[in-house]
């Protein structure tokens, strides 16, 4: 198997380019994002495609990822996920119910997964008790090529709600196959395949 890297902006993240055989498989990894989740009733709408995020819906057409702070709670301003239109077919992984999981690098993400599209009443306890860099497993339809997609979030929680809270960076598999996570790494200008570790050098834009 040959990896190829086709890089993006520097703002846009990197694309990995898996080609085996006659099939390409393309991973999308938008790296060192860093966004900063206000807890408050908004929080940041997030499009996994383009990278585009904001504080409004309106902001960013087709998003696909809300983590909030819920003012109906209680306490309030308890840490919830809310992952889009019905039509988008977005949602989260769970372990069961409408528990969302706090998954691992190893894990893997695609059709055999739990999933719920709860928000409001969604149950992300282990993410408000602070989670350090963990990962939130994810399915959405991707715009640019109407496949329904597998990846993951890496987000960083602080008890006891939630927050502070941020979304570090993502990657998803385009073609609609699973994907398993792996530690993304920033300090590879060059990555040759062989490694058991997402590479995330950015490259200058051009």
């Amino acid at each position: 198997m040959i990896l190829k890297i086709r890089w993006m902006s520097a703002t846009a993240g990197l694309v990995l380019a898996l080609f085996t055989g006659p099939t390409r498989a393309v991973i999308v990894c938008m790296t060192e994002q860093n966004i900063p989740i206000p807890q408050d009733g908004e929080g940041a709408y997030i499009n996994f495609v383009n990278g585009a995020h904001a504080g409004s819906e309106g902001a960013v057409p087709g998003f696909d990822f809300e983590p909030y702070a819920s003012q109906a709670s209680e306490p309030a301003n308890q840490l919830r996920f809310y992952l889009g239109s019905s039509g988008n077919n977005g949602a989260g992984a769970v372990t069961s119910g409408d528990t969302y999981a706090v998954l691992a690098a190893g894990d893997t993400i695609g059709a055999d997964s739990l999933f719920s599209r709860a928000g409001f009443t969604g149950i992300t306890t282990a993410w408000q008790a602070g989670v350090t860099a963990g990962y939130l497993g994810v399915r959405f339809t991707n715009e640019a090529t109407s496949n329904l997609t597998y990846g993951w979030v890496h987000l960083t929680t602080m008890a006891p709600l939630g927050f502070p809270m941020t979304v570090l960076d993502w990657c998803y598999e385009d073609d609609g196959s699973a994907i398993t996570i792996q530690q993304v790494e920033t300090d590879r200008i060059y990555c040759d395949g062989f490694d058991d570790v997402a590479c995330s050098q950015i490259a200058p834009a051009i």
